[in-house]
């Protein structure tokens, strides 16, 4: 009979332990996946961000079912391409993840200019979206089915204007931003930031997405009398604003958005990045137990280093199977009720939504040192 007990208890804690162990496989027998979408920019200048984004995906996947999946159904991500800042391909992507594969839940759209392209048309049919766009507007238009991971623009522009005053002491200041909604929204706020905190700037001036030579905005907004740069730019953009500045000898210094310490746009800028300021919602050196584990993990499967878009829709990923689980299946509006009663600490920050969608209320003051962007500080609101 003990024998017997014995060979009984060892086969329970063998079951717990399949359950529980990292890297071991979790049968869910007959059971159909659950599955959910993503609008990501898998092909044109925006694919290697893209990448990322399906990197962080897979990795949270992985997770996920490995500790029993959801509702004990094995998850399943399906992708289209929204070319990250193309506003047809987005509307493209967004309409087949929501009537060919019939997602009750989305990953993205992730750029401001393809979520509000977007949200009217998921908004209608009940569609969730989770979403790294950091634009002001995009939880701004009363759509009750938007959920955003990363910290608002209305939240990083008056960090970034009281960084860049109080520590860089930045004081004849231009502002540089892409035209579209983005950088529109952008720039406005960190003109209010910066009133906010005593400055006005010497000069506001755009440029398009997809421009190549800047030579004649970054020499205008010297003539104006710029010292200083905050930039709300995409990261190649911004790599070449770097790069032509130091070719033409300008002392200007630079802070801005994410993009400023993305390894995109480190390698591009190359040793004009050293010493760039940006507020950015994760970097691999935050000093956080949950960023260490991220890291770590993330380097194990995929030989190099997260950034931003793998680890917004890593905690996208998994926040998704927290409210659906919560929710007890996919109906929209009992998965809006569990996003606004979540409580969730993952990698970008400790998660708690408001009625208009916005999640993450913190954002990390970065610094561009040696080549690799350095945490300096959080600030959270």
């Amino acid at each position: 009979m003990m024998r017997w007990r014995s060979i009984a208890a060892a086969a329970f804690v063998g079951v717990l332990l399949l359950m529980v162990l990292p890297g071991v496989q979790v049968s869910f027998g007959a059971a159909e996946p659950l599955t959910i979408g993503a609008a990501a920019p898998l092909t044109g200048p925006r694919a290697l961000l893209g990448r990322n984004y399906r990197q962080g995906v897979d990795l949270a996947v992985e997770e996920i079912n490995e500790s029993g999946g959801v509702l004990g159904r094995p998850l399943r991500v399906v992708f289209e391409d929204d070319q990250g800042d193309n506003p047809l391909a987005a509307i493209n992507a967004v309409s087949r993840l929501m009537n060919v594969h019939k997602v009750p839940l989305m990953l993205g759209p992730h750029y401001s200019v393809a979520q509000l392209a977007t949200q009217k048309t998921y908004c209608q049919a009940k569609v969730i979206s989770i979403t790294g766009a950091s634009g002001v507007p995009v939880t701004a238009q009363g759509c009750p089915y938007v959920f955003r991971v990363r910290a608002s623009d209305a939240i990083v522009a008056p960090a970034l204007a009281r960084y860049v005053k109080e520590n860089l002491k930045f004081t004849k200041v231009a502002i540089l931003y892409v035209n579209d909604d983005f950088g529109r929204a952008g720039a406005e706020a960190a003109s209010r930031a910066l009133a906010a905190v005593g400055l006005r700037p010497v000069a506001v001036e755009a440029i398009n997405a997809g421009d190549k030579d800047f030579t004649a905005v970054l020499s205008k907004m010297v003539r104006e009398g710029a010292e200083s740069v905050i930039t709300w730019i995409h990261d190649i953009e911004a790599g070449l604003v770097l790069r032509q500045a130091r070719e033409l000898n300008l002392k200007l210094r630079f802070a801005g958005t994410t993009s400023l310490s993305e390894p995109s746009f480190i390698a591009l800028a190359g040793d004009a990045a050293e010493g760039v300021i940006s507020a950015n919602d994760f970097v691999p050196t935050v000093p956080t137990e949950a960023v260490k584990t991220f890291v770590r993990r993330y380097t194990v499967r995929y030989k190099m280093l997260p950034e931003i878009w793998a680890s917004a829709y890593y905690d996208a990923t998994w926040l998704a199977a927290k409210v659906i689980e919560s929710a007890k299946g996919t109906d929209p509006d009992k998965i809006r009720e569990a996003f606004l009663r979540l409580r969730y600490s993952g990698v970008l920050g400790d998660y708690r939504f408001r009625p208009n969608g916005d999640g993450n209320h913190q954002i990390h003051i970065v610094e561009v040192r040696r080549g690799m962007a350095e945490w300096v500080a959080t600030i959270k609101f």
